[in-house]
């Protein structure tokens, strides 16, 4: 088990409070939590559905994630639960493990820990049919393994420099590799879904009220079927959020995230569909 230390979560809110993570005290609360879900299972019309993803901003990488988990500070969401917006209504349930990959940074695990909560349902605002929510580092997308400052870039390099998916992956090997063999983890018909990704990414951008690019930009995006001018802006966003220095994919999508309308709104991702929009 790495020895996870020295963490600093940025605080979404200011009145959220940030208990230190106790494995003891997290052993003590364990029947309690687990009596919490299943009376939450037997008294609510739902569905048993995966948690409902929240995306979350870390000062630090991937890595530095993993390896200091073990004495991060958590966020108890006490005075807004993100499904039902109920007051000292979420509670800490603990964490399931994903494969995560970055071949950027040469970052690769197959137990990265989610942080997952349970709803109470204390509030009256609910926004999906879920119980639990978990935060995913902004740096992943749902349901897929590698980064997404990773995905963006590989497929940048196919279409700004027109290559096929077969030479595409020889010049990642190349250039944006810092693992082993790149066919390791990613293959043709991987970069094909990527590919399709992007276009989804533009046409929910398009489609949504959000102001994060100049006008200049945006009329260019409007008359344009080429992609490649959206993925160069994608690489080059920086966060318009004083308080969340990110650049890149991983700040354009959290933005969107966010002025989109967020938790409160059950906003879609920009980039791959979390399971509060899965059928």
């Amino acid at each position: 088990m790495p020895s996870w230390r020295s963490m600093q979560v940025f605080n979404l809110k200011n009145s959220i409070h940030y208990p230190r993570y106790d494995k003891k005290d997290c052993k003590k609360e364990v029947w309690g939590i687990t009596f919490g879900l299943l009376k939450a299972l037997l008294t609510k019309n739902t569905k048993r559905n995966p948690p409902f993803k929240y995306h979350i901003i870390y000062k630090v990488s991937l890595q530095e994630y993993y390896e200091d988990f073990d004495t991060r500070l958590i966020p108890d969401f006490s005075d807004k639960c993100p499904i039902c917006g109920g007051i000292d209504c979420a509670t800490f349930l603990g964490y399931y493990i994903r494969t995560a990959i970055c071949p950027l940074t040469g970052f690769s695990v197959p137990d990265l820990p989610i942080l997952r909560y349970l709803c109470h349902d204390k509030g009256n605002v609910r926004v999906c049919d879920h119980i639990t929510f978990s935060l995913l580092p902004n740096e992943l997308v749902p349901f897929r393994q590698l980064s997404l400052d990773f995905m963006v870039r590989a497929i940048w390099f196919k279409f700004s420099r027109h290559l096929s998916f077969t030479r595409a992956m020889d010049v990642i090997e190349d250039e944006l590799n810092c693992l082993g063999d790149v066919a390791d983890f990613i293959n043709i018909s991987t970069m094909m879904s990527w590919q399709l990704m992007i276009p989804t990414a533009f046409g929910l951008f398009m489609s949504a009220d959000v102001n994060m690019v100049s006008k200049f930009s945006y009329e260019q995006l409007q008359n344009t079927d080429d992609l490649k001018l959206f993925l160069e802006i994608l690489i080059n966003h920086q966060s318009q959020s004083s308080n969340h220095p990110i650049r890149g994919p991983n700040a354009f999508a959290r933005d969107y995230y966010r002025q989109s309308g967020g938790t409160d709104q059950c906003a879609p991702f920009l980039f791959g569909r979390a399971s509060q929009h899965r059928n």
